[in-house]
């Protein structure tokens, strides 16, 4: 999967709205960033006290947006490295 598409299926699995595609290095930085950011709001929300079917469902959310910043940074790591081609 392209960086293009990897932007596109997060910002719609997260309903992420008013996003701008730019250069690919660019544009994971700003989706790298906007996911911390809700994930440190899911972790607030977990703080307060909730039902255990809410908790599951942040607890859900939260794995998800660990696992897209996973791979983004994955993926903004290899964009930074220069290919080798011989």
């Amino acid at each position: 999967m392209g960086v293009n598409k990897f932007i596109k299926s997060v910002l719609g699995a997260l309903n992420l709205k008013e996003f701008e595609l730019k250069s690919k290095k660019k544009s994971l930085k700003t989706l790298l960033s906007k996911l911390k950011k809700r994930r440190v709001k899911i972790y607030k929300e977990l703080k307060k006290e909730k039902s255990v079917q809410e908790i599951e469902e942040l607890n859900e959310k939260l794995e998800l947006i660990s696992l897209h910043i996973k791979n983004g940074k994955e993926r903004l790591n290899a964009l930074k490295k220069p290919s080798k081609k011989y």
